[in-house]
């Protein structure tokens, strides 16, 4: 300090105000500067690029302490080269996980591009703790990425999670170009360090991910029923009365040709006796007093006892005995069991009346229902095992015939017809078995269902990265086949992963980042 001001950075700043007030007001000004330099616009540092697919990103927020109410969140987004990914289509949804009987929040981001890259979303969060952000990249030459970090209303800081893998392997998790050496546990949010003797009290086990033949069973509910292809009606074409029955009880087996009853019917008695004049037959096959028939109506009655479904075979013996038939059997069309019967012994009949209803029982159908989820893995032709543990054959096989177009309004459920052959008979309709269909998914990397943990809407398991260090990983699944998920994104094969004792290795994990937040 001079007589005349104050010097400072090479300049001499004059005091027009009283020596000491105005040395302790530049001294101020100067301290404020020193602690804005470096700052970002609008608040807080942006946070180190992560590399989630083919992209780099940071993320910073302003104000760089997210508080209740309106937020702003600002993603920087680069291709691999460091080159600004310009016209991207961002979403950004931050949401808070439901706890108790407090729903889940959500705040998707209204996003604009502010300049080269540089996306900004403007959010609003209604209550102070920690909230998700999930961020979808896609830019207009089709790449793509997600990407997952964690706010917290208490720290000026925006914690990467995970997301999508980085273009050229690793995994999403760390700051692109940044190496991690055996003491870097510290640099993925969530990873902890755990000695082998602790290991061992908790009772921590992994696995080496690696590619699987997977096998996706679906089970359902089935319900034996008559082929309804094979089903057959009896009635007459002309009306009389039950001479003698053959057929008198529901539920008994015949055979197709076997008779059912016979019928009198003076329709049917003229019919046949206008068939023999035309053949010129008398009793015993010869033409009366040397006489002949007329073909053209010989032929007119035969075709009119064949439309009355006479048989040939009967048509012929009654021109063999030359006189009608008073008592013509009745004959069942198919082999299969009387499911209804609505005549007895003198019963008056009418043309078109129904008579028997007679259904095969060899092979049946099974109808289950399946949910919708699984009516993606089903298709016609595809082999399904029929389960009959209360049979001696414990399971026979079947073939899908046809898949539902709707869904049963009350369970929600599609129909899926199987046909199953039952010679034996003892599938029996009305009844219920188990069916089993076994759908092969290929080879794909698959992780243990232990090794996965749920946490809202996502999925985590824990890495072993070597030298005691475990960190968590987000992944995304496919179907369940047995023990055994398919894994779509988020591992690739060669990785260990905790199958056991990995809640208490979360627990760790939690504990830990609550210590960083203190």
């Amino acid at each position: 300090m001079t007589g005349e001001g104050i010097r400072f950075r090479g300049r001499t700043w004059r005091l027009a105000l009283a020596p000491a007030l105005t040395a302790a007001m530049l001294l101020a000004a100067i301290v404020s500067g020193c602690g804005r330099k470096g700052a970002a616009p609008g608040g807080g540092a942006a946070g180190p690029t992560q590399g989630v697919g083919p992209y780099r990103v940071s993320v910073q927020n302003r104000p760089a302490t997210p508080s209740v109410g309106d937020n702003r969140l600002v993603v920087t987004v680069a291709d691999t080269t460091g080159a600004p990914v310009r016209g991207a289509e961002l979403s950004v949804v931050v949401a808070m996980e439901a706890m108790g009987t407090m729903p889940r929040m959500e705040s998707r981001g209204e996003v604009k591009e502010t300049g080269p890259g540089v996306y900004e979303a403007k959010y609003g969060i209604g209550m102070a703790g920690e909230w998700d952000a999930d961020i979808r990249i896609r830019d207009p030459r089709g790449g793509q990425a997600d990407a997952a970090f964690r706010l917290s209303t208490s720290l000026a800081r925006v914690s990467f999670v995970g997301g999508t893998p980085p273009v050229g392997g690793g995994s999403a998790g760390g700051a692109v170009g940044g190496a991690r050496g055996p003491g870097a546990a510290g640099d993925i949010p969530g990873a902890v360090r755990i000695d082998p003797a602790r290991r061992q009290e908790i009772g921590v086990r992994t696995e080496t991910i690696e590619r699987r033949d997977l096998t996706q069973t679906v089970r359902a509910a089935g319900l034996v029923a008559y082929d309804e292809t094979r089903r057959a009606e009896v009635s007459l074409k002309f009306g009389g009365w039950v001479r003698d029955i053959r057929v008198d009880y529901t539920g008994r087996a015949v055979r197709a040709g076997e008779v059912l009853f016979t019928v009198y019917s003076p329709e049917l008695f003229a019919a046949q006796q206008e068939y023999l004049t035309a053949l010129g037959r008398s009793a015993g096959g010869s033409a009366p007093n040397g006489a002949g028939g007329d073909p053209s109506i010989a032929e007119a009655a035969r075709r009119r006892l064949l439309l009355w479904d006479i048989s040939p075979r009967e048509i012929d013996a009654i021109a063999q005995a030359g006189k009608p038939m008073e008592a013509v059997p009745i004959v069942a069309p198919v082999s299969g069991v009387v499911v209804e019967k609505n005549i007895v012994l003198g019963s008056a009949l009418m043309a078109g009346q129904l008579l028997y209803k007679i259904a095969p029982i060899h092979p049946v159908w099974v109808m289950a229902n399946v949910y919708p989820y699984e009516l993606p893995l089903i298709r016609n032709g595809m082999e399904a095992t029929i389960l009959t543990p209360f049979l001696p054959e414990k399971f026979r096989l079947g073939h899908v015939s046809w898949l539902s177009p709707s869904m049963e309004a009350d369970t929600r459920t599609a129909q899926i017809r199987i046909e199953v052959p039952n010679e034996r008979a003892d599938l029996r309709p009305g009844m219920y078995v188990d069916v089993a269909f076994d759908v092969r998914l290929g080879k794909q990397i698959a992780v243990p269902e232990s090794a996965v943990l749920y946490v809202g809407d996502r999925r985590i398991v824990f890495i072993d990265l070597g030298d005691g260090r475990l960190a968590p990983r987000n992944v995304t699944l496919g179907p369940r086949a047995g023990d055994y998920y398919a894994v779509l994104a988020g591992l690739k094969e060669g990785e260990i992963v905790v199958t056991s004792g990995n809640f208490l290795v979360a627990a760790e994990s939690r504990l830990k980042a609550a210590e960083s937040k203190w």
